[in-house]
């Protein structure tokens, strides 16, 4: 019979508790709210990218911390060495499982390795920390660590209600308004990519950088794929978002819908996401390997999935930059600034016709396609900052 005290037993199932409650209820994947993200940008005078990759890296380092140093005290405390050696080891472990099974079963996949590298990392060192807490009898640690977990699920509930919400918001249903009126095919691409980056006035004027962002986010879930509505804090089932996804049938890049798609999927994720942090790549493979229908690799579908996140930094790149991508649409849509013709580079490769042609991905004869279209969008006036560029010049 265990002589544990009662009071010990409860704070361990408390403990246990709340880690589990946490990974259960923490959004899958963990992103940062945006307001945080501005406010790093603005107080730092740092890039949206590195501004977004800060609070990403914090949020996930605060949380998985929190959890490892609260799992500390789901254990009993060892009195020999090599079993709190083991606890060392296998706690983190354990927990670390736990939460990439719960996170996969939500999202549907396994975490890119890197994004489980923080996680992982953080958890580990808040369990190294519980641990020696647990042993130096520092149970008010516990108290600090839920009060840890409850703000960051306040930070992520407030979330939803950020400016870049709401301002892709505005720019959709301009895009909604604007569409019945709107022509079909190539000329609708360009109308709406005028309509959505025309520039706020009154109430809704902001950066311009800003704006660009919420424009591109807006085109991406017209235009692209309404998904994405959950990464900009919108209801996916949301009657707006759902009139946006109309807009898409009949709207063409080079008379091709999945050039499209494809174009404003990747251009969104640029903008939403830094590829070392949450799960942007995953969603993006998942998405854009959707639109090909199992049609097999296609070197123009990664063209116009290249044309989209150049696009996108280059509206956003800085203020100055940001205002000359408005300025050049507010001059009229010429499709040669925004994609170059693709119809001539190889696609609907089978696995055998790929291995056959170009051997592997990293190959030289891959890397001389790969420069090739590189080449040809460095030709598109859009796809690269035009005031940054004009200054170089």
């Amino acid at each position: 019979m265990s002589n544990e005290n009662p009071f010990h037993i409860i704070y361990k199932v408390v403990a246990a508790t709340v880690v589990l409650l946490a990974l259960l209820l923490a959004p899958a994947p963990l992103l940062p709210p945006h307001r945080l993200a501005e406010v790093l940008e603005s107080m730092l005078s740092v890039s949206w990218k590195t501004a977004y990759l800060m609070a990403a890296v914090g949020l996930q380092a605060v949380f998985y911390g929190a959890i490892g140093i609260l799992s500390a005290f789901i254990v009993k405390r060892a009195t020999a060495k090599p079993r709190r050696l083991l606890q060392i080891i296998v706690v983190p472990l354990v927990v670390v499982l736990v939460a990439v099974i719960i996170r996969s079963l939500k999202m549907g996949h396994l975490p890119i390795w890197i994004n489980a590298a923080i996680p992982v990392a953080a958890c580990l060192l808040g369990v190294w920390l519980g641990l020696g807490f647990l042993y130096q009898r520092g149970k008010a640690i516990l108290l600090v660590v839920v009060t840890v977990i409850v703000a960051t699920f306040w930070l992520l509930l407030g979330s939803a209600t950020t400016e870049l919400s709401q301002a892709t918001e505005t720019h959709l249903r301009r895009l909604v308004t604007a569409g019945p009126g709107l022509p079909s095919g190539q000329p609708r691409f360009g109308a709406l990519l005028q309509v959505a980056f025309a520039p706020l006035s009154g109430a809704d004027k902001s950066s311009e950088v800003h704006n660009n962002r919420a424009a591109i986010l807006a085109l991406g879930l017209a235009l692209g794929d309404e998904s994405l509505a959950r990464f900009v804090g919108l209801d996916r089932e949301s009657e707006l978002v759902r009139q946006s996804a109309l807009l898409r049938q009949g709207t063409t890049l080079r008379e091709r819908e999945d050039w499209t798609r494809h174009f404003f999927v990747s251009a969104s994720l640029a903008v939403l996401e830094h590829p070392l942090v949450s799960d942007a790549g995953g969603l993006m493979k998942e998405q854009l390997d959707a639109l090909t229908g199992g049609s097999g690799f296609s070197f123009c579908d990664f063209a116009a999935d290249r044309a989209g996140v150049r696009f996108a930094g280059a509206a956003t790149n800085s203020e100055k930059d940001a205002s000359a991508m408005q300025g050049l649409l507010m001059g009229g849509f010429n499709v040669n600034d925004f994609f170059p013709a693709v119809d001539d580079l190889p696609e609907n490769l089978t696995t055998e016709q790929f291995r056959s042609e170009y051997g592997s991905v990293g190959s030289q004869s891959y890397r001389q396609k790969i420069i090739e279209i590189e080449t040809r969008l460095n030709s598109c006036a859009a796809l690269s900052p035009i005031h940054s560029s004009k200054s170089n010049k």
